[in-house]
């Protein structure tokens, strides 16, 4: 087939009102260029949805034409096949009486169907032509109790020995909450008894993970995130999925769509989807008014199994078709250059399996829980996750914005469904299984709870899900030892286990040591040495905390919100009430998901783009 032959092909799909010569040989051009099929790169770039395009191929070629086609198919045999969803270009079914092939060609296959049709009149009557969204979301459909319980069991074949589903029994969770609750004990009597074994404990759970924060602080030159200036052109850009998990937040869809609409990121090749539990209706409806066409799509998650982010995008995982899969939150506003730097990296550096971008509050000036948010995020984000990537040190990783290899997400079992910090799970598991995981320079915005009761309720499912990591992955010691090594095997307890012992011990042990300096000031007694002790020993606990959220504002240009480091002890307080209510929930609900509410960014929104009609179309390629 000859150029003049497909743009005349071309011009008879789209409409000679629509297409000229002109636009169709330059649609040609950059589907070319792109490798991407000459359909897809009309209905991206006209905004026209590619099931019109196929509709009108089907009536062009007088061959049936169907979308609602999950109840003609049968499933699919097992679930490694569920992985070939994305691909799969043709399946047999039953259509009006008769077994067809569904079929979704591409432009070149139509134009050789096109040329078969005159001499085999029998493919008129095999053939019922759908759009490949349409062949997608329909072998999806089918397959939706197969694809349920990969969700919650694919980790299960993948890492038997670390999941919450079967590692969190109800004696392993009262063990470890009477472990913790023995901890806080230590934490009242270390200001009474001078005992020595007590002291040095207390001291190693408080002081150890600050001293890396401190250490990390003064070599801050050296633990920045990896960055690049070699960019990939459009051409060699992969095809890059992104999942974003939604849950009764129609009025963020807005907000989120015009995040995606943004990125510098050749729309041809992007796999953008919606995750949207099915009860959350007003959602679904919400996604279909707001998705564009062509690269953006829905994936509705039935009910079954735990009501948990990870299961959400653990079933939507298998129909995603990139190279490589992002996350995003509902209130998420990435970098427009994110994906584009994230390719590059994984393209120059192909032993890294995980990167993870910075995430930034950008409504930090809010109140005195946003601007805590803000500074721990610096410090954590932009100081401690790249000096531990630069160790090679597990990294507990964020909820959002963390970019991985599809393949290496699939073959590790991708995210713990029944995990609570999913994030923080994942990083463990990939340093378990010695994958390269980096900090990248590059942000996500992202909004802070405003209010002390959706505050609390996140911090609470954080701490109950750092718990379980702890559990699913320090109850078999020996074998965490030896999966990971001495070095690795002390960060995990020095730092996950810092987020939960160290809050733990800090409520009690504070409001001791106020309490007996207020007694001694009252009677004017004085501040005895042991009370100065136990204060200096409260100052190392926050001297890490304050210096790496010093640094990291710093960097930021954010250190004019530097003062409000003095409220760490008030913080640190909260964190314990999150800790409390977290070890009840991890005894009676250990997978309820405590949903955090999100609020519409204060940042000015990215600019309409025009329709390819008013602005001209612009086909143009970066090689």
């Amino acid at each position: 087939m000859n150029r003049a032959d497909r743009c005349a092909f071309l011009i008879e799909i789209v409409g000679e009102h629509w297409c000229t010569a002109r636009v169709a040989d330059g649609i040609l051009a950059r589907a070319e260029a792109l490798q991407a099929d000459p359909l897809h790169v009309t209905s991206v770039q006209y905004g026209v949805p590619v099931e019109t395009l196929y509709e009108r191929v089907a009536t062009l070629l007088e061959l049936r034409y169907s979308e609602a086609i999950s109840r003609h198919m049968g499933p699919l045999d097992g679930f490694t096949a569920l992985e070939s969803i994305p691909q799969v270009q043709t399946a047999r079914g039953a259509f009006g009486g008769r077994r067809v092939v569904f079929a979704a060609p591409g432009f070149d296959q139509l134009f050789e169907i096109r040329a078969q049709l005159a001499n085999r009149a029998d493919l008129r009557r095999q053939l019922v032509i759908v759009a490949p969204r349409h062949l997608r979301m329909g072998l999806a459909k089918v397959n939706e109790t197969s694809l349920l319980t990969n969700a919650y069991q694919g980790l299960v074949r993948a890492f038997p020995f670390g999941n919450a589903h079967l590692d969190l029994p109800l004696t392993g969770r009262i063990a470890f909450v009477a472990l913790l609750a023995a901890i806080v004990l230590m934490a009242l009597i270390v200001p009474f008894a001078h005992h020595a074994m007590l002291t040095v404990i207390f001291t190693l759970i408080l002081v150890t993970p600050s001293a890396f924060r401190v250490w990390a602080a003064l070599t801050a030159a050296r633990n920045t995130p990896i960055d690049t200036d070699i960019l990939l052109s459009d051409a060699h850009l992969p095809i890059y999925s992104v999942l974003i998990p939604l849950r009764d937040e129609a009025h963020m869809v807005p907000q989120i769509v015009a995040a995606m609409k943004a990125f510098d990121y050749p729309k041809e090749k992007l796999d953008i989807l919606f995750v949207v539990e099915s009860e959350s209706t007003a959602t679904i409806e919400a996604v279909n008014r707001g998705m564009e066409p062509g690269y953006m799509d829905m994936i509705v998650v039935p009910r079954g199994g735990p009501a948990t982010k990870p299961k959400a995008i653990n079933f939507a995982l298998p129909i995603a078709r990139g190279d490589h899969v992002v996350v995003f939150d509902a209130e998420d506003r990435p970098d427009p250059g994110q994906l584009r730097k994230a390719a590059s990296l994984f393209a120059q550096f192909p032993a890294y399996d995980c990167l993870q971008a910075e995430l930034v509050i950008e409504n930090a000036e809010t109140n005195f829980l946003t601007r805590m948010f803000a500074a721990e995020y610096a410090g954590h984000f932009g100081l401690l996750l790249p000096a531990l990537a630069r160790l090679e040190m597990p990294l507990p990783l964020g909820g959002t914005s963390n970019h991985f290899r599809l393949s290496t997400l699939r073959r590790i079992g991708a995210w713990d469904s029944f995990n609570v910090t999913e994030d923080a799970d994942l990083g463990i598991r990939l340093a378990r299984l010695d994958r390269q995981v980096k900090s990248f320079a590059s942000y996500t915005y992202e909004t802070a709870p405003t209010t002390l009761g959706v505050w609390v309720r996140q911090r609470t499912r954080w701490q109950k899900g750092w718990m379980q990591t702890l559990i699913v992955h320090g109850s078999r010691p020996v074998r965490l030892w030896r999966t990971l090594g001495a070095t690795k095997f002390a960060a995990f307890w020095i730092f996950v286990g810092s987020m939960v012992f160290s809050t733990a011990i800090h409520g009690p042990f504070f409001m001791l040591v106020a309490a007996i300096l207020i007694w001694e000031l009252a009677t004017l007694v004085g501040p005895s040495t042991g009370t100065f002790l136990n204060i200096v020993l409260l100052f190392l606990g926050y001297m890490g905390a304050a210096a790496a959220g010093t640094i990291g504002l710093a960097r930021l240009n954010r250190s004019a919100m530097s003062p409000i480091l003095i409220g760490l002890p008030i913080h640190w307080l909260l964190c314990w009430l999150a800790v409390f209510l977290a070890a009840i929930e991890l005894i009676h609900r250990p997978f309820y998901w405590a949903k955090t509410a999100h609020s519409i960014s204060n940042l000015s929104k990215p600019k309409k783009r025009k329709s390819t009609i008013e602005s001209g179309l612009n086909l143009s390629v970066e090689k």
